[in-house]
């Protein structure tokens, strides 16, 4: 019976995490302590005090898999996630506002020793795949961000005596030398599409007339038939313009004028940064097509009025771009700083502090956060200097002016196409229908 009590106690007393998630519950009541904006970011927080504090010391869950030998699997680039009848405008805006979240149906795969491609069609996966795109992103420029501009590796015969990239061909009429950025990311591409890389369609090469054909005897993977099989849908590729972009806007907005001399990590971390664009302003394909799904008739009957702006008026969601917009910069003001080490807690070998160290980097977050806003709303020019790899203002403006309109510039063409029409010619691919010569953070009011 003393047992019996002494345990009953010990499970009705409040927990550390828990006594925390109740007064950060508390704080964020007070629209004055804590904006609507920092919510999400709190939320994340709340989550995993909820699931950690069912354990005696974090960290201490059992994973069924831990064991488990490694299982050798069909390999692919990137498994598809989306299926016609399961992309709807409303999923879609739904993944683009939500934080991921395991489901049981994600957890019940997640037991399974072997998945295949049309096992990871679910609306989850589609909802994990939109955030990790955004991280990824936002860390390969944090990354960039460290180097100088470095002109040199973006002209032909700043690094002379290159030649042409092992394994790739010339097309006619164009000249074999290279800068060391397209040396470098051909050479990438010729590795990757050897191993079919670019069979997805969800993957586009920056210079695909410069890929030879595959030649080896791996087997041609199986992927759904997600879109539409139109060659020229197939064909479009906004590659071109993100590149131009790229170098004319972001590169001169996240990085210092000069040379550093690191050449060969510029350009990497470049190679990085631009193909991460490039998969998220490709997902416009499929995005065009949910749409397209959801309400055929509407764009139809607008493809064949040649209303561009009807079509992008239909496929457009202020809604979720702004939230979009907020989540891209509290993620960079938060991912681009240090941590606070003076407020994180010192612990002896063996001993577990979790509670405290989620507690540090919660503080961590809103700071980062109220700085962003904070920044934002000066109209002091001292005051823009974040504290931080890069501006977090930066961040969103790549978001504001660049990747969101790209896509929607990606749907626009893809929707003409789909209704059997050629897209208007600001909506080709060698250009932006709104063209953006330089990034204009925007102040918050």
């Amino acid at each position: 019976q003393e047992k019996k009590t002494h345990f009953n106690e010990r499970v009705t007393t409040p927990t550390k995490p828990q006594k925390f998630k109740t007064a950060v519950l508390y704080a964020m009541t007070k629209p004055k302590t804590f904006p609507s904006m920092f919510r999400p970011t709190l939320l994340v927080i709340i989550s995993l005090l909820s699931t950690t504090s069912q354990c005696d010391a974090f960290g201490s869950t059992v994973n069924k898999t831990a064991n488990r030998p490694p299982t050798i699997v069909n390999f692919k680039w990137s498994s598809h996630r989306w299926h016609p009848s399961r992309l709807h405008s409303s999923t879609v805006d739904a993944a683009a506002t939500s934080p991921a979240s395991s489901s049981t149906s994600t957890a019940d795969k997640d037991d399974d020793e072997n998945i295949t491609t049309r096992d990871l069609l679910s609306l989850d996966y589609i909802r994990s795949t939109l955030i990790r795109q955004e991280e990824t992103i936002i860390f390969a420029l944090i990354e960039r961000s460290q180097f100088r501009q470095n002109d040199i590796v973006y002209t032909v015969g700043g690094v002379p005596g290159l030649g042409a990239p092992p394994g790739s061909r010339v097309p006619e009429g164009e000249e074999d030398e290279l800068s060391f950025l397209d040396f470098m990311l051909v050479g990438t591409e010729v590795l990757h599409s050897a191993v079919r890389r670019y069979e997805s369609p969800e993957e586009h090469a920056f210079f695909p007339d410069r890929l030879p054909k595959r030649t080896n005897s791996l087997s041609k993977l199986d992927y759904p038939n997600l879109l539409s099989e139109d060659a020229a849908i197939n064909a479009l590729n906004w590659n071109k313009i993100l590149y131009r972009k790229y170098l004319d806007v972001i590169v001169p907005a996240i990085s210092n004028q000069g040379d550093d001399e690191q050449y060969g990590s510029t350009v990497i971390a470049d190679i990085a940064v631009l193909q991460a664009l490039s998969k998220r302003i490709h997902f416009g394909k499929f995005v065009a097509e949910s749409k397209y799904c959801s309400n055929p008739d509407g764009f139809q009957q607008l493809v064949e009025a040649n209303d561009a702006d009807g079509v992008m008026a239909l496929l457009t969601n202020e809604k979720v771009e702004e939230q979009v917009l907020t989540r891209a910069r509290l993620k960079a003001a938060t991912y681009g700083r240090e941590p606070i080490l003076s407020s994180l807690p010192t612990t002896k070998d063996g001993e577990e502090n979790s509670t405290s160290i989620i507690a540090a980097a919660a503080a961590a977050a809103v700071v980062a956060a109220v700085e962003a806003v904070q920044n934002s709303k000066s109209c002091d020019a001292s005051a823009q200097k974040i504290k931080g790899k890069v501006d977090p203002g930066i961040i969103e403006s790549i978001y504001r002016q660049l990747i969101i309109p790209m896509t929607k510039d990606i749907e626009v063409a893809y929707l003409f196409l789909r209704c059997g029409k050629e897209p208007p010619m600001e909506y080709s691919s060698d250009r932006m229908s709104v063209d953006v010569t330089e990034l204009s953070p925007r102040a918050i009011i």
